[in-house]
């Protein structure tokens, strides 16, 4: 049947408020044992609780953390790491009291730490010292002090290791037992600004001795150290280079493994447990490297250094996240453009996922015929070349106006040191299945495309991100992607910020809607937590004496005045991040101007909404407020 003539933006679509969320999970943590894949994932129709599955060789999923337990660590606010697999055991976080819990077998899951105020991540397993180690943040004082320490399987006693540095991450014991890999860096920075990485002997008593620095600091960050168990060699990856690429220090220096200029192997910590590349037991390494945000799939043999870059592969896949060796091949967390993200083994030829038998992807049924596939565009704005997937509205009913063009709404990914990908992401499809465009931007200071690109947002954060959105907008209208007179913008949490000052200084921008987005920097600045406290001002370009002028320049509220378009605002109260007085004080001053303005607080949601009935009552909000604001 011909497709029928439906005014954009007001397409009946197949996929549901109620589907949206349902489908709407998030992954953590993936871990290999012996018989098994485990990884930890969102359920948003139980409130946002992050269980922990298992995936079997013959393709068969289990869950294995029952209800009400909940796998998630707070540490920095963001958590990550959130469990350990050792031998027949997993050891988790619990989100509820941020105490380590073991679980084995069909065993109720047992408490094991009783460290009122100190929350827990990024575990290891000494076996020699039956014990864990792992990352501990205690909250007894006003500012957090973080640290490494030790876990004994026996009691539980917590015993702190080392505490001199602001931050700690990613400890990795050698394989003889001896010796402590560790990531740390200092305030100011940030984990990709200065991660040094340090090596410590480790004493008779379970204590560390002196600990040596291998690579990093001083302008480069090191990330996700790996120790071999066949040769011993410590793998690491570094961006002295301005790229992040794959090293081995063999005890007295370092060889490259792996790694180009153009091809990026750094991520951003912002949480635990990040990998970009592992080691099987032969010692063949699987990288995923980014080229523009693309990611690049390659193994690299022991013998010979043999690299084979599987382009097919790589070109089925949008993402490819947190490899893993198992079952004498690979496995990974993958984005494709039409399927939901997934954990999946790895193989030459291709993926293969997991299912239990007669599982349903309802969203993903309901969109069959109304996928939209993004396209990787690049644009200029100003001297940059700035990079942005596009989808064009996708019905399988329906079509157009002839003649007419679509709305857009062009989406501002969070951090703002990130990057968005061309994965199938049921928000952009709730919106093209109804006719809008969607520009997903890869802005100034995103990752992926080198430490240049990240840094050029150093400083400049609130005018750089803004050019590189305005542009975005133009762009669209230009080239006969958008109506130019109805482009929204939209961002959470960074990105609120961003959406926030570019409706405050341009006209590009018809509508704005703002999820748990930055308004105030002095009040962001005042109430930020301890891991992102120097953030704010590399990104102002300021110091701890010198921010007041600058932050009142390039605050929102400040510039409210300069906000025309209509603004709907979302919040969650249990915020620690950006907390609701930034939504609410917004919202008074948009009120006492007369802009019309729409506010959503949601309790107990804090940064980022988990929840299935949040994310539906978010998305159906926003689709009305554009209907109307955009007079679609």
């Amino acid at each position: 049947m011909p497709k029928q003539r439906t005014p954009f933006g007001r397409w009946p679509s197949p996929l549901s408020p109620r589907l949206a969320a349902a489908g709407s999970r998030r992954f953590g943590t993936l871990a290999a044992g012996a018989q098994a894949l485990y990884w930890s994932q969102s359920r948003p129709e139980q409130g946002g609780r992050q269980s922990i599955f298992a995936g079997s060789a013959d393709g068969g999923v289990r869950e294995v953390l029952p209800a009400p337990f909940s796998a998630r660590s707070r540490v920095h606010e963001y958590g990550g790491g959130e469990f350990l697999l050792a031998d027949d055991t997993i050891y988790f976080v619990n989100d509820g009291d941020q105490q380590i819990y073991a679980v084995a077998g069909e065993q109720a899951p047992k408490r094991l730490t009783e460290a009122a105020g100190t929350r827990f991540a990024d575990l290891v397993f000494d076996r020699r010292r039956r014990r864990l180690i792992g990352i501990g943040e205690q909250h007894a004082d006003p500012t957090p002090k973080n640290m490494l320490l030790a876990v004994d399987l026996g009691d539980g006693a917590v015993r702190e290791l080392a505490g001199a540095h602001d931050f700690y991450a990613s400890p990795c014991l050698a394989p003889d037992g001896e010796r402590l890999a560790f990531l740390t860096w200092d305030l100011p920075d940030m984990p990709w600004d200065s991660a040094r990485l340090e090596i410590a002997p480790i004493a008779a008593d379970g204590s560390l001795g002196a600990a040596k620095s291998i690579a990093g600091g001083n302008g480069a960050a090191a990330f996700q150290p790996t120790w071999s168990a066949r040769t011993g060699w410590l793998y690491l990856v570094l961006d002295t280079s301005g790229w992040g690429q794959l090293y081995a220090w063999d005890g007295s220096k370092l060889r490259r493994r792996l790694g180009r200029r153009g091809a990026e192997l750094s991520r951003p910590q912002w949480v635990f447990g990040m990998r970009s590349y592992c080691l099987s037991p032969e010692d063949r390494i699987a990288a995923v490297l980014l080229s523009q945000g693309t990611p690049l799939w390659e193994v690299v043999e022991p013998k010979g250094g043999r690299r084979t870059a599987y382009a097919t592969l790589s070109r089925q896949a949008a993402r490819i996240d947190d490899p893993v060796a198992w079952a004498g091949g690979f496995a990974a967390l993958i984005s494709r453009p039409t399927a939901m993200p997934e954990v999946m083994r790895i193989g030459p030829r291709g993926f293969r996922g997991f299912a239990a038998p007669g599982a349903r992807e309802p969203a993903l049924e309901a969109l069959t015929g109304s996928i939209s596939v993004g396209e990787t565009l690049a644009f200029r704005a100003g001297p940059h070349r700035v990079y942005g997937i596009y989808y064009a509205p996708a019905n399988a009913a329906h079509r157009g106006p002839a003649g007419a063009l679509p709305p857009a709404l062009l989406f501002v990914h969070g951090g703002p040191t990130s990057m968005t990908d061309a994965g199938l992401k049921l928000r952009v499809q709730f919106f093209t299945s109804r006719g809008f465009a969607v520009f997903d931007l890869n802005y100034a200071g995103s990752t992926g495309f080198g430490r240049a690109y990240r840094e050029r947002l150093d400083g400049t954060w609130g005018i750089a991100d803004v050019a590189d959105c305005v542009a975005g907008a133009k762009y669209l209208a230009r080239t006969g992607r958008a109506d130019a007179k109805r482009i929204a913008i939209s961002g959470g949490s960074a990105g609120g910020y961003t959406t926030l000052m570019a409706l405050a200084t341009s006209r590009a921008f018809a509508a704005g809607s703002c999820h748990y987005g930055v308004s105030d920097l002095a009040l962001l600045l005042k109430h930020t937590h301890k891991f992102e406290s120097g953030y704010l001002h590399r990104l102002m370009g300021t110091t701890p004496k010198t921010w007041r002028a600058v932050f009142r320049a390039r605050s929102p509220l400040q510039l409210c005045d300069g906000i025309t378009a209509p603004v709907i605002l979302f919040q969650g109260l249990e915020d620690k991040v950006v907390p609701p007085e930034q939504s609410r004080g917004m919202l008074a001053r948009l009120k006492e101007r007369g802009i019309d303005v729409a506010y959503h607080e949601f309790a107990g949601e804090a940064h980022g909404f988990r929840r299935a009935e949040t994310i539906a009552a978010v998305l159906a909000a926003e689709l009305a407020f554009l209907q109307r604001v955009l007079r679609l």
